[in-house]
């Protein structure tokens, strides 16, 4: 882990300052966050075989899923062990576990679940685990970062699991009112990913911290008009500031009056001391992983009966599809091509002045032309 700057070092002591009054509190936490070793390896068991009793393992917390194991010995390397590769578990730091375990509050099972910001596709996969829904759409901005989320999903035979990529806006447009559950792991700062050892010295920033809160409102709006009566959103970072958290739940819980935040009774000894309505926040002084921040909400009302059809959804990928093939170049194109023109918004070009004054010249009627008479010499 690289030395953090004399500047990042100020903002770290600073953002330790407004987090916690109790100065030995503060004081661990800083310890934690130098120390860049705040891991905790975690999986979500997709498949309960008998080797995997034989693994090196904590006793269960209280709240922790009966489907999720917490590996005791750093040495061991679960993603290395055979059963990984065959789809038995998926390893992920046990903070992700912390702010997935929140959907499990929602008392009727989702059918439909998206995922707006989906790679690797941790949370995706618990969802899938805890819920097996009929639909599990799982979306990737970033189309790089696609193949990972496809190879993930793939590997842990996650059935009705599928890829696209896009801007959130497409889905509130084309899918209102669609999904049970939308997963918002929002992009963040990163302020945890230095408690893991990661240099993210930039994510202290107040201008990193603005521009995240930004993109953070706008996924939450457009997952909004996604969302079904009596849905869930349930939204989470990897980052301490309340800025990126707390408040910009509050503002849309302010500017959308049928949402309300909802009670996770699992996480209580977690409960956000920055908001009156019921948030949750690891750290890794916790010892429980790097940290992460989550709060599940609420869209008021029951649940329709019926669901709206959603036939004509475009695909990278579908459960089933082959993985490994390699595309020509010409194929790549062609299929990134058809997304774009897909994802394009409907709309009337824009008229030039210029073309307005020569219709309205051509629509003129023409007077009768009359020829002068030629003067005679």
């Amino acid at each position: 882990m690289a030395k953090p700057t004399k500047d990042a070092s100020r903002l770290l002591l600073k953002a330790a300052h407004d987090l916690f009054q109790d100065e030995d509190e503060r004081e661990e936490f800083i310890e934690a966050m130098l120390a860049g070793e705040a891991k905790e390896q975690a999986m979500i068991v997709m498949n309960d075989r008998t080797e995997i009793k034989a693994f090196p393992r904590e006793r269960h917390l209280k709240w922790q899923p009966s489907f999720v194991e917490r590996i005791s010995d750093s040495r061991f390397k679960a993603s290395k062990h055979p059963l990984y590769e065959k789809g038995a578990y998926y390893t992920l730091d046990f903070s992700s576990i912390f702010s997935a375990s929140a959907m499990l509050a929602i008392q009727t099972p989702p059918k439909r679940v998206l995922d707006l910001c989906a790679s690797p596709g941790g949370k995706a996969i618990f969802s899938w685990r805890a819920f097996h829904p009929e639909l599990l759409l799982c979306n990737e901005t970033i189309r790089k970062r696609a193949g990972t989320l496809i190879g993930n999903l793939n590997r842990c035979k996650c059935e009705g699991s599928m890829v696209w990529s896009s801007d959130p806006s497409v889905y509130a447009r084309r899918y209102p009112e669609c999904f049970d559950l939308i997963i918002c792991d929002a992009p963040c700062s990163g302020q945890s990913l230095i408690a893991k050892g990661d240099d993210a010295l930039g994510c202290w920033s107040p201008n990193m911290i603005d521009m995240n809160v930004g993109r953070q409102r706008r996924i939450l709006g457009n997952a909004y008009h996604c969302l079904r009566t009596g849905a869930h959103i349930l939204y989470a970072t990897c980052t301490f500031t309340p800025k990126e958290n707390e408040k910009v739940v509050e503002w849309f819980l302010k500017t959308h009056e049928e949402m309300e935040a909802v009670e996770v009774p699992h996480l209580a000894e977690f409960r956000s001391k920055f908001s009156d309505f019921p948030a949750y926040r690891l750290y890794p002084h916790q010892g429980l992983g790097a940290g992460a921040f989550v709060c599940l909400l609420r869209r008021k009302g029951e649940l329709p009966e019926h669901y709206k059809p959603m036939d004509d959804m475009p695909a990278m990928w579908r459960y089933g599809d082959e993985v490994f093939r390699k595309r020509t170049p010409e194929e790549y194109h062609a299929e990134m091509a058809a997304l774009e023109e897909a994802n394009k918004p409907k709309h009337t070009p824009p008229v030039s002045i210029r073309s307005i004054v020569k219709k309205m010249n051509a629509d003129k009627p023409r007077k009768p032309q009359v020829k002068k008479p030629r003067k005679r010499r």
